[in-house]
């Protein structure tokens, strides 16, 4: 089926290498006009990809040139990728997607789970890269400590103290927009805490948060089962 894509001015032509391939993008507002090839290859696969991380759709598009045309008519045609190559164009979509902006924002959860749970920052995060989720996101956290084996619980802002002889994890939101949250990793019995933006400092600022500008959110623990 033929479809007319419109480019994303400021999100063309970038690449980067995964796992022993080249991926160039385009990203287009309908989806990603990408080229792939092997590390070292002067051969490359256009594929045209859409849908989502959970159902993607690829689509070959040989002979279209890719020279970042802000509007151009395509017509995919059945393709077979192998796993690595589906991994090696998804995953790069993620890191742009969802991975830069989680940086820009702000890598809270990545870096107080790696402390909660005693892991590299590198194996968390390539849990969330591999499911193809957002860290950023409570609930895509949840999913994905549930599938790598973890017991999690959840309570609302009376958690803090009800969780009191665990490390938990302490969601806050800014007061002024409560779309930009934040995460602290509190140590059991209150011992210690981690935030990676060094605005609260030890317990009793979590405690005082509204004068912070910031209000009580959820709060998890998570336990290996």
């Amino acid at each position: 089926m033929k479809l007319t894509i419109h480019l994303i001015a400021e999100k063309h032509n970038r690449s980067r290498p995964f796992k022993g391939y080249n991926v160039t993008a385009w990203d287009y507002k309908e989806g990603w006009l990408i080229s792939l090839s092997l590390t070292g290859s002067d051969s490359a696969k256009n594929v045209w990809v859409d849908g989502s991380f959970e159902s993607p759709r690829f689509g070959s598009v040989p002979g279209v040139e890719l020279d970042g045309q802000r509007v151009m008519e395509i017509d995919p045609e059945p393709v077979e990728l192998s796993t690595e190559e589906q991994d090696a164009i998804l995953s790069t979509i993620w890191n742009w997607e969802v991975w830069e902006p989680v940086t820009i924002a702000g890598t809270c959860m990545i870096e107080s789970l790696q402390r909660m749970l005693d892991l590299s920052s590198e194996i968390v995060l390539d849990w969330f890269r591999t499911a193809r989720r957002d860290p950023s996101i409570k609930e895509q956290v949840v999913k994905t400590l549930q599938e790598k084996g973890y017991k999690v619980e959840e309570r609302g802002p009376e958690g803090f103290g009800e969780f009191h002889a665990h490390r938990r994890l302490v969601f806050m939101f800014q007061k002024k927009d409560q779309t930009k949250g934040h995460v602290v990793l509190v140590y059991e019995e209150n011992k210690d805490i981690f935030d990676s933006s060094k605005r609260f400092k030890q317990v009793g600022d979590i405690l005082w948060a509204d004068t912070l500008g910031y209000k009580l959110g959820s709060v998890l623990i998570v336990e290996k089962n």
